[in-house]
């Protein structure tokens, strides 16, 4: 295991969202609430900033155009042209909900969540978008905040969070048909007083979670145990995604917002991009559309 490296000193407000473009060797994030998108190349260390038509909170790809979700509808971002094409728009949602988390699932839907912008309402959904652009609310529990969207390699269990409750939740999941079954906590952060924000999962089974206001990766073995902690040099880690051409580097994004002048000089590096080696290679990330 190798130290946490600082790679891209961008400073975000609310960086989240990793997305790894193997095509390009580009690693993607988005600041939220700046509206911004970055990119980062790692065999040059360059980075470069784009403006964005709304506050994107998750982003995937489809045929090497990139699909985002923010503040409350489905788009096509085109970084070439700065053009943004919007296709869905949430219209079933509160005026007051937001999207938040999404990832592929393993038949190339694209899972994504909303969430209460206040935070205490439980009003968040997941919606299911799939490969034929037809959207579907999912059956599950409303949440002030829809968290992950993880899936075990073997593609039968679905991990998400509420971070709200500081709880990583597990659920059966039927790869043929999509069902969601038998609820249950997988993990807690609540110990800590960390709360579990984007996740990523490694070819063995294992999930890693960053952990917000707990300066902190933890792995997790299937059965929920914690397998390795590795500490970080900013207190608010926001979103993790494996990539390289061996998948072996995790990138973890982070945030600054809401830390005073004081914390700040504690962790200068906050917002930034950071990245890991790891042993144990990820799982690809799925581009909307395409089944593992």
């Amino acid at each position: 295991m190798h130290d946490v490296d600082c790679i891209a000193p961008t400073g975000c407000l609310l960086g989240q969202a990793p997305l790894w473009s193997a095509s390009e060797g580009f690693v993607w994030w988005v600041d939220r609430a700046r509206a911004k998108l970055h990119r980062y190349n790692p065999r040059t260390g360059n980075t470069r900033r784009y403006d964005l038509p709304l506050h994107a909170s998750a982003l995937t790809q489809k045929q090497g155009r990139l699909v985002m979700i923010g503040d409350l509808e489905v788009g096509y971002y085109d970084p070439e042209t700065e053009a943004y094409d919007g296709f869905i728009t949430l219209d079933q949602e509160p005026a007051t909900n937001r999207t938040h988390y999404g990832g592929v699932a393993p038949d190339g839907s694209f899972w994504f969540g909303t969430m209460d912008r206040d935070e205490t309402r439980p009003s968040g959904s997941y919606y299911r978008l799939g490969a034929d652009g037809e959207l579907t609310c999912l059956a599950l529990r409303p949440m002030v905040v829809s968290g992950m969207v993880c899936f075990s390699p073997d593609r039968k269990t679905f991990y998400t969070s509420d971070p709200s409750e500081q709880d990583i939740l597990a659920f059966d999941h039927d790869p043929e048909t999509g069902a969601l079954s038998d609820r249950r906590l997988f993990a807690t952060t609540a110990d800590v007083g960390a709360y579990p924000a984007g996740s990523a999962m490694d070819a063995e089974g294992f999930l890693w979670n960053a952990q917000w206001a707990g300066s902190r990766l933890v792995r997790y073995a299937p059965d929920g145990r914690v397998d390795r902690i590795v500490q970080l040099p900013v207190s608010r880690p926001t979103g993790l995604a494996f990539g390289g051409d061996a998948l072996r580097t995790l990138f973890i994004s982070s945030a600054r917002i809401g830390l005073s002048d004081r914390m700040m000089d504690r962790q200068p590096m906050a917002g930034c991009l950071f990245s890991l080696e790891v042993e144990t290679p990820g799982l690809a990330q799925q581009d909307w559309g395409t089944p593992r």
